[in-house]
């Protein structure tokens, strides 16, 4: 399965070549701070720990992003499929020369799109720290609304030091049909 967009594409699956990259950027606390689960990303020691891992974290449908020269840049996840109820939508552009290009839009929506017209997911929902102001301003541009904040369940990496932060919960709902 591909899904095209104007900058990027989304191939399903990741590819063996794709896991060094990936396991370099796990190990970059920049490009991994935010995530709940940045600690225990920075800590694994090599490419079969990093598979373990991206399986039992995502579980669900994994597509690689990559740019239109097939530069792979990161990866998208459609995780915890729930009888065509509910999944999570889960992003990472782990290229940092990426960051700030209009590609995450592009993604989510693409992302966003796929899991209504093609699998009849009826909401989409997302995690995400509640200071990574980046994040949250994308994901409303995109159409997903804040419905809770969790106080104070994280420890992140901000501003240059590990912090405690509360989740923010984010859904999109399928209106189409309705």
């Amino acid at each position: 399965m591909k899904l095209e967009g104007e900058k990027i594409y989304l191939q399903e699956g990741l590819v063996e070549e794709n896991y060094p990259y990936l396991l370099e950027w796990f190990h970059d606390v920049e490009v991994v701070g935010y995530a709940i689960w940045a600690k225990k990303g920075l800590a694994l020691k090599d490419v079969d720990d990093l598979k373990e891992f991206i399986t039992r974290l995502e579980n669900g449908i994994v597509f690689g992003i990559y740019d239109k020269a097939d530069k792979f840049i990161g990866y998208t996840a459609l995780a915890d499929l729930r009888d065509k109820e509910e999944c999570e939508f889960v992003i990472f552009i782990m290229d940092k020369n990426y960051w700030g290009k209009g590609i995450g839009l592009e993604i989510t929506n693409l992302m966003v799109d796929y899991a209504f017209n093609d699998l009849q997911i009826k909401k989409v929902i997302l995690t995400t720290s509640e200071f990574h102001k980046y994040a949250i301003k994308l994901y409303e541009k995109a159409g997903f609304k804040k419905t809770n904040l969790i106080p104070n369940d994280r420890t992140i990496f901000h501003n240059g030091e590990w912090v405690l932060s509360g989740t923010v919960e984010m859904e999109i709902e399928n209106k189409r049909g309705q």
